[in-house]
């Protein structure tokens, strides 16, 4: 079904060829779970071009035809299997493509005859079917349950890095992969959204925000909750009780047909009210898949349409710089007349 949806995209633009470059494309369409490796995909045949070392996995993980290719042969070889099936123009998903590797590709196509695909690529991979949805539910139950762990170890005194370790920890056991490198920022560091764990110890008084994600089967899940350590002064309460207030209205705005800027403007509208305009700087959410950041973006600019099947997140912030931050984010999958929201983890404030 993937490979037929990506065919009928080829058909529009009149491209006789696909070539797929990006690992997480390259598993998507195939299968195959190792890197080193492109797909040209025809109508007549599909190829998977990997080295000695993948070979033999890709002829176990995929029904593609397995080329076996040394690295500085590769794009050689991949355009002389476009030319046996006397394909002329070839989309390819620019977005993954480097300015070197564009060049290589220039010795052996015109540039007219390339074709970008990667919007449609990214707009295939947006719609998520039932076989990804579980995996990213999983994800996200793996989420809820780690949060509850990490909420009985927390104390003064640890540290942000002790933290971290025990959120990879915790997924390696439980058979996950980490979607991206956890974020955890106590105290003045919870004022940077994307803050690096450092050796700062927690202290009374601290916001301490976790951001991490589960990653089962190749895809993605993600997470956020702010907790307080022994007690939240009234102003940290306030900005608390926006912020989750915010991602209540963004989380509510969520259906098929509603415009991206749209359900970030019913947050950031509401934030913006609360007198916290400047202190929420990046967008309310995006898609989450193979990659933790893919289409659609739900942003002030983003003219993206949401579908049934997407799979979204809801994060606002308030970032207050120097003295600290909140950010709490839901995982969410768009159905006919609304959302499921796939996390369960307490939105109310917690002191620990």
């Amino acid at each position: 079904m993937r490979i037929q949806k990506l065919l009928q995209a080829m058909q529009r633009h009149g491209a006789d060829a696909a070539l797929i470059t990006a690992s997480e494309n390259v598993a998507y369409y195939s299968g195959f779970s190792g890197t080193s490796s492109q797909l040209m995909i025809t109508p007549a045949q599909s190829y998977i071009f990997t080295d000695f070392r993948y070979a033999e996995q890709a002829a176990k993980e995929t029904n593609f035809a397995v080329v076996e290719t040394k690295g500085q042969q590769r794009i050689e070889t991949l355009f002389a299997y476009a030319n046996n099936h006397s394909a002329k123009k070839v989309g390819i998903d620019l977005s993954d493509v480097s300015y070197t590797a564009y060049k290589a590709y220039l010795s052996h196509i015109g540039e007219e005859n390339i074709i970008d695909i990667s919007a449609d690529i990214a707009a295939q991979r947006a719609i998520k079917d039932e076989a990804e949805l579980e995996l990213i539910a999983k994800g996200a139950r793996h989420n809820d349950l780690l949060f509850s762990h990490l909420c009985t170890l927390i104390h003064e005194g640890i540290s942000e890095m002790d933290i971290k370790a025990e959120i990879v920890y915790y997924m390696h056991k439980n058979g996950a992969e980490s979607a991206f490198a956890p974020i955890v920022a106590s105290g003045e560091n919870a004022s940077l959204p994307h803050a690096t764990p450092t050796d700062r110890k927690l202290r009374a008084g601290d916001f301490v925000t976790m951001d991490y994600g589960c990653r089962f089967g190749g895809y993605c899940s993600d997470f956020t909750r702010t907790v307080a350590i022994s007690y939240m002064d009234k102003e940290q309460q306030k900005v608390y009780d926006i912020v989750n207030r915010a991602g209540t209205l963004g989380i509510a705005a969520l259906r098929p047909g509603k415009r991206a800027c749209d359900v970030d403007a019913a947050a950031r509208s509401y934030i913006a009210d609360s007198g916290y305009a400047q202190a929420f700087g990046h967008g309310l959410g995006h898609g989450v898949g193979r990659f933790i950041h893919e289409a659609p973006i739900i942003g002030e600019s983003s003219d993206a349409v949401l579908q049934a099947g997407m799979v979204v997140t809801i994060e606002p912030g308030i970032y207050l710089q120097g003295r600290f931050g909140v950010r709490i984010e839901d995982l969410c999958v768009i159905k006919n007349g609304g959302c499921d929201n796939l996390t369960t983890a307490p939105r109310e404030a917690i002191i620990i």
